[in-house]
């Protein structure tokens, strides 16, 4: 298949340029365009993008023509917005003109069509929304404390049984932390095996680089193939489950109201309905497991904010029981924490469509933005200051991303009791000497940390298997 791949990718870039020059011809805007780079007749802009980090380019842009730039590609005109200010007028205050989406060609080819982040505004898109407000909407999210608590001690428990030598393999053990939360959440789908291969190929899901500025990737085929097994597999297993008494979860959410409202559901329904579940599980594990690799990175690299939350979890919670969400308004540096660790590297650097490249970056709003401190997010008593970075990480308007609450309960279970029990260290050489570890991050429209090497050790002398399960027993989710 690779050695196919260049034609494959020359073929695509063509149907792109076709595409793209199609609607130039048809579409003229006759409102004066903000400024922007010069580009070379045709080819726009493209030449000087950053390919493998596009929002770098726009963020020097953005210090050039202003927090409004306009660029061509190929001779279609992108707006890229680089304010916050900027993005809530266009896309929340005046939501209903900015909701929509344009179409891309290799949305099919790679097979992801169906992903309701990328569908265009309109029905199917209403009734996608609806599937997700029903199930993860701030008031539902509580049913899932439970199976997230029992998830994050199994994660605990795992944590504690890996050999120092295989402390990188930590990502492993994430995703399946992160596969677990969403597939129970979504489809009542529990894996209880250690090797899960719908979890496994999970890490396979990073998104394809196919938006403008990125590079092709060479793996449509197994893209596709993949994207079905997603969509069709556990959606399967969860109409298996409808009868009798189930968790709560998405699919089984939506056919238990058609069952109270006593409708038969068309197959355009349960064809909405397993598009939206399948877009659930894609999104939520993706960003989910970026969020807590990214914070384990950079307790790694920030040893005194790790520190910091320890003293404070030892202070309100003790050292006889894990912190839970009682806990949580007690504990506002692991608060913190989470949004230092959103706005240091905000999973998509790059919105869809308009790009939002410098506002996490913004240094009006966050002095030394390239410093990892969680502190800026506090107020002199330690209270926590309004949160000002959910659109950072979860989007603006009618697209803001529905299942924020569930991937906030989820990322915090894990962040608050993995500093209770463990200290996270860099790595040793050969001599017993503490190594530097450089962040280092993936390029695509969604990153995520690359691999590194750390040290996971409990905290306190004698805690074993044993004792970290009294440590359980005496929790709550």
């Amino acid at each position: 298949m690779h050695d196919l791949a260049p034609m494959g990718t020359f073929a695509l870039g063509c149907l792109g340029v076709l595409y793209i020059w199609r609607r130039a011809l048809r579409t003229r805007n006759p409102y004066p365009l903000p400024p922007g780079p010069p580009g070379l007749p045709w080819v726009g802009n493209v030449i000087g993008i950053n390919q493998d980090a596009p929002w770098l380019t726009y963020a020097g842009w953005a210090r050039t023509y202003g927090d409004l730039v306009c660029s061509r590609l190929l001779g279609q005109v992108i707006i890229i917005i680089n304010s916050e200010k900027i993005a809530k007028d266009l896309l929340e205050i005046r939501s209903r003109n900015f909701s929509d989406r344009p179409y891309f060609i290799t949305t099919e080819l790679y097979g992801v069509d169906f992903n309701s982040v990328l569908l265009p505004y309109g029905d199917r898109w209403r009734l996608h929304r609806r599937f997700f407000h029903q199930t993860f909407r701030l008031e539902s999210v509580h049913r899932f404390l439970p199976y997230q608590h029992s998830r994050a001690c199994l994660l605990l428990h795992q944590l504690l049984e890996m050999p120092e030598k295989l402390s990188n393999h930590i990502f492993e053990r994430v995703l399946k932390y992160t596969a677990s939360v969403i597939l129970n959440s979504t489809y009542n789908y529990d894996p209880t095996s250690r090797k899960d291969d719908l979890i496994d190929t999970g890490k396979l899901l990073y998104l394809p680089s196919w938006f403008p500025g990125m590079s092709f990737k060479r793996d449509m085929v197994m893209a596709r193939a993949y994207s079905k097994q997603y969509l069709e597999r556990p959606f399967e297993h969860a109409l298996q489950k409808v009868s009798g008494s189930v968790a709560p979860s998405m699919v089984h959410d939506a056919l238990r109201c058609m069952e109270e409202e006593s409708r038969s559901p068309e197959e355009s329904w349960m064809q909405a309905l397993k598009e939206a579940a399948g877009s659930a599980f894609l999104g939520t594990l993706f960003r989910s497991n970026s969020f807590l690799m990214t914070f384990f990175l950079m307790m790694v690299v920030n040893p005194v904010a790790q520190e910091k939350a320890q003293a404070q979890i030892d202070a309100v919670v003790g050292r006889d029981r894990l912190p839970g969400m009682e806990d949580r308004p007690l504990l506002p540096f692991i608060d913190a924490i989470f949004r230092e660790t959103i706005r240091y590297s905000p999973i998509g650097p790059l919105s869809i469509p308009h790009a939002a490249g410098s506002m996490a970056h913004d240094e009006s709003r966050y002095p030394n933005p390239h410093v990892f401190m969680p502190e800026r997010f506090l107020n002199d008593d330690g209270s926590l200051k309004p949160d000002d970075t959910q659109h950072l990480a979860f989007g603006f308007g009618r697209r803001m991303c529905v299942g924020r609450h569930f991937a906030d309960t989820s990322v915090w279970a894990v962040m608050a009791k993995v500093l209770a029990v463990f200290k996270i260290l860099r790595p040793l050489d050969e001599n017993g000497v503490e190594m530097p570890v450089e962040p280092r991050f993936s390029n695509g429209i969604a990153i995520h940390p690359l691999p590194f090497r750390c040290r996971i050790v409990p905290r306190f002398e004698g805690t074993d298997a044993e004792r970290l399960q009294e440590l359980i027993l005496g929790s709550s989710a």
